[in-house]
C-alpha cells in the first residue's frame, strides 16, 4: 500500500518552497533564510534541484551537507538551517500515547500489533474496512479507532502537534478533508476559546498550514 503520510514531495517545486520562504513570517532562528534568497535558490536550481525532494536528499546528512557545500559554495550553517525548515515539511509521526484522552490500554494494545505511531496507524487504518478489521482482531473498539485515526489524519498537518489536534478534533473538525475546508481564522479562534489564552501563532503561520495540508492525499475515509 502507498505511504500517503507527507505531501509528495517530489511534486512541492523549489520554486514554491522558495516563495514560501520569501512571503512567510518566520521565527528568528530562521529569518536568515530569506537573506540573498534568489541568489541562493538560484545556485540550488544550477546545481541540479528542482523539487522538494531533491533538496531533502542533497541535505540528508551531515557529511552530504559538507560535500554540497563545498560544490555550491553555500555555506554549512546556510545549508543546515535550510535542511531543518526543509523536513520541517514532512512532520515527525507522533506517538499514540501523546494523543490527550486516549485510554492507554488501548494505545497498548496496538504496540502489540507493532502500530505504535500516527503514521503507522495511518497507514493500518485509513481505510473504513481496515479499520473494521483491526477493531475485530485487536478488540479495541470501532469508535477508538476512528478517534485514533482522526487525530493521526490531523497531525499529518504542518505545525499541528498531538495537543492542537485533540483540541481540533474535538471541535468536530476529524480529518484532513474537513480541516482544509476552514479558515486560519477559524483555528486561532479554536485554540483561544479552547485554552482560555491568546493564541502564540498568528493567522498567517495557519494559512501556510492550511496550505500545505491541500497538498496532503485526503487519505482517511470517515
Amino acid at each position: 500500500m502507498k505511504d500517503q503520510y507527507h505531501i509528495n514531495a517530489e511534486k512541492y517545486s523549489l520554486q514554491r518552497f522558495k516563495n514560501n520562504l520569501r512571503s512567510r513570517d518566520m521565527i528568528p532562528s530562521r529569518v536568515k533564510l530569506k537573506d540573498d534568497l534568489e541568489e541562493r535558490f538560484q545556485i540550488l536550481k544550477n546545481s541540479g534541484i528542482t523539487n522538494h525532494k531533491e533538496l531533502i536528499h542533497a541535505l540528508k546528512t551531515k557529511s552530504t551537507i559538507e560535500q554540497f557545500s563545498k560544490e555550491t559554495g553555500l555555506s554549512i550553517e546556510y545549508l543546515t538551517l535550510l535542511n531543518r525548515e526543509a523536513k520541517s515539511y514532512l512532520p515527525n509521526p507522533i506517538r499514540l500515547e501523546k494523543f490527550p484522552g486516549v485510554p492507554r490500554k488501548y494505545v497498548e494494545k496496538l504496540e502489540t500489533f507493532g502500530i505504535k505511531n500516527s503514521r503507522q496507524l495511518f497507514n493500518a487504518a485509513r481505510d473504513k474496512d481496515d479499520r473494521v478489521l483491526l477493531s475485530q482482531t485487536t478488540g479495541i473498539p470501532i469508535e477508538i479507532l476512528n478517534e485514533l485515526v482522526g487525530l493521526s489524519d490531523l497531525s499529518r498537518v504542518y505545525g499541528v502537534g498531538p495537543v492542537f489536534a485533540r483540541m481540533i478534533f474535538d471541535v468536530g473538525i476529524k480529518s484532513i478533508r474537513e480541516f482544509a475546508k476552514h479558515t486560519a481564522e477559524d483555528f486561532v479562534r479554536i485554540y483561544e476559546k479552547e485554552t482560555g489564552k491568546k493564541a502564540d501563532f498568528g493567522v498567517s503561520e495557519i494559512e501556510f498550514s492550511l496550505e500545505l495540508a491541500k497538498e496532503l492525499e485526503i487519505a482517511v475515509e470517515t
